[in-house]
């Protein structure tokens, strides 16, 4: 399928949409639908707030039915007390907040919250914790973001963590030793996994990762372990309204005419291709971005090695690669490595012809910093967009968001525009 003749197709859409971007920002965000996993949130909506009060006061009555955070205080009872702690938790003066986690454990937290270590894999939560300003709580991370050659290493993204955190070891071995010595408030973690919370038995561990199917309520959790409600509020709107937008521009392009999408890591012996599975977020980024996935055969969220063979049979129009940060990156300054690896892989002469390769549509994305997790998944599912239909989103300016981005909510002073983290770049 030839990009050109998909946008042919789609003047009348083009046209519908034109005022997208005007209107995108008036969109409601209470179109957001989750519910806040915190006890407190009684009536399991997305905010605490004075229904919740209002609900409990029924609950207390007979006249509704208890809920799974009903009970806010976690005392095994649902009564007035409950009622006292939702006050406390609207008011922020909250003694005690228990908060549900990924591995279904009512977590227990002192408040206020001054200090955190997080136990990181990915970089999302640190990024959705930094966005609601509380980037100076953290007092210990795990190495590979304060290593040199660490896979979440940064100078330029990450430099508050270079002077100011501590190494609390490697994701697999953690040093306890170190966690108990920081003595954080709270320890957070994306692999739970990993970590061995008896190890820090006077720490409360909270096992929550931000990915791009959970980043809005993850985000509103966060808000309030840390006091930061209206901070997370913010941000959740901010990317609500990048979701609404890219949602309104592609609503009208059918399944059966949408580019279909190949995306792999760009294995270095080129023999070999991952592909993650229809369930996965890399699937859920393309099919955000208006493309079909072309693993949506492989079932699950975990991947599948292919050969090129498997690739060329289904003759993808688009092909999407991620990179290492020695490719691509906020501390990438030149697309060489970048350029030398695609082109390498255009003049493949077994992949001829496949419509990606005759029509040059492939293309790079930083694997560290641009994929699947949070606001940062959603910048990565925008410049899809960009790529898959360059006239359709011509008004938007995907640098102009990714610079908001790390501006406004990474609190960094950084010109997205001198690094390279996608390439090549969407016209």
């Amino acid at each position: 399928m030839q990009r050109g003749n998909i946008m042919n197709k789609h003047a009348s859409v083009l046209l519908t949409m034109a005022f997208a971007v005007i209107f995108f920002s008036a969109l409601s965000a209470s179109a957001v639908s989750y519910t806040l996993q915190i006890f407190g949130n009684a009536n399991m909506d997305e905010i605490i707030d004075d229904a919740d009060i209002s609900y409990l006061e029924k609950v207390i009555k007979g006249e509704a039915d208890n809920t799974k955070f009903s009970d806010a205080n976690n005392d095994g009872t649902v009564d007035e007390k409950d009622i006292d702690q939702v006050q406390n938790i609207i008011d922020g003066t909250e003694e005690i907040l228990v908060v549900f986690d990924d591995t279904a454990r009512s977590v227990e937290i002192p408040e206020p919250v001054k200090s955190f270590v997080y136990h990181g894999h990915n970089s999302y939560v640190y990024e959705t914790v930094r966005a609601i300003g509380v980037s100076d709580r953290i007092i210990g991370i795990t190495d590979r973001f304060v290593t040199p050659g660490g896979n979440r290493y940064s100078k330029t993204y990450f430099p508050e963590l270079l002077s100011n955190v501590e190494s609390v070891g490697e994701l697999q071995t953690v040093n306890y030793e170190v966690v108990n010595n920081l003595n954080p408030d709270v320890v957070l973690t994306d692999a739970r996994e990993y970590y061995d919370h008896t190890k820090t038995p006077d720490t409360p561990v909270i096992a929550l990762d931000v990915n791009i199917t959970n980043s809005k309520e993850a985000a509103m959790r966060y808000g309030y372990i840390f006091g930061k409600v209206s901070e997370a509020k913010e941000y959740v709107d901010w990317s609500t309204e990048i979701e609404n937008m890219i949602s309104e521009k592609i609503k009208d392009i059918p399944e059966s005419e949408r580019p279909l999408a190949y995306f792999s890591g760009y294995d270095l012996d080129r023999t070999k291709f991952s592909v993650p599975g229809t369930d996965s977020y890399r699937a859920v980024m393309i099919k955000n971005a208006g493309g079909r996935y072309m693993g949506d055969e492989i079932k699950g969220t975990g991947s599948q090695s292919v050969d090129a063979e498997w690739v060329i049979a289904r003759n993808p129009d688009v092909i999407f690669f991620s990179a290492g940060n020695s490719v691509l990156g906020y501390d990438i300054y030149s697309p060489k490595n970048a350029t030398e690896a695609i082109d390498e892989f255009l003049k493949r002469p077994e992949f001829a012809d496949v419509e990606a390769v005759k029509n040059k549509q492939v293309y790079m994305i930083s694997h560290p910093y641009i994929l699947c997790g949070g606001a940062s998944g959603l910048i990565g599912s925008l410049y899809y967009a960009k790529w898959l239909y360059p006239d359709l989103f011509k008004d938007i300016d995907v640098q102009e968001v990714h610079q908001e981005f790390v501006s406004k909510f990474q609190h960094l002073d950084l010109d997205v525009n001198k690094c390279i983290s996608a390439y090549p770049l969407p016209e």
